[in-house]
């Protein structure tokens, strides 16, 4: 139900909560959910604040991030795409590469704030994400899905099809203001 958290990416978040949780007690699902926390907060140190102006000279346009911490975590095929899913919905221009064995988010240095705050909703995003899914441990999530009527569900599609556009046309003002200035 991405209307519950206003995307996507909340949603697939919720998911993964509740796939960790399906076959394990609720220790596990909050031990999950600690884990993938103290992975953000640990992320998130790492983020620094773009230099200023007088300090531009010979600062590098790209700063990346070690996402090692996150690949250590179960289903991490879904957190990257829980991060990647955020970070679109933010219009953040970004890219997740390996190196060095490990994947690395890369983005814009001017961007760190951005992207500071993306995985600041995701770490609070998180411990919604656990309740949610020790609440519902138990349920049958298609079975829910499927009861649910079809007024509601294309009413949600239509909602994250209007979110989706607006955000694309968000990412194409950005590149006119691009075009622009150089």
């Amino acid at each position: 139900m991405a209307s519950d958290y206003g995307d996507e990416a909340g949603e697939r978040l919720f998911d993964w909560m509740l796939r960790m949780g399906q076959d394990a007690s609720q220790d596990a699902i909050r031990a999950s959910a600690e884990k993938l926390k103290s992975a953000i907060r640990n992320l998130r140190g790492q983020i620094d604040d773009p230099p200023a102006e007088a300090e531009r000279e010979d600062v590098r346009e790209y700063a990346r991030l070690n996402l090692s911490e996150f690949e250590e975590l179960p289903d991490y095929a879904s957190l990257r795409e829980i991060i990647d899913v955020r970070l679109d919905a933010a219009a953040i221009e970004h890219d997740i590469a390996s190196i060095d064995g490990h994947d690395h988010l890369i983005f814009r240095v001017e961007d760190a704030p951005e992207v500071d705050e993306a995985f600041k909703e995701l770490e609070r995003d998180a411990d919604a994400a656990c309740e949610r899914a020790v609440n519902e441990r138990g349920h049958d999530l298609n079975a829910e899905r499927d009861a649910e009527p079809l007024e509601q569900k294309v009413s949600a599609a239509r909602e994250a099809s209007h979110a989706y556009q607006a955000a694309g046309k968000a990412e194409h003002e950005m590149e006119r203001i691009e075009v622009k200035t150089r």
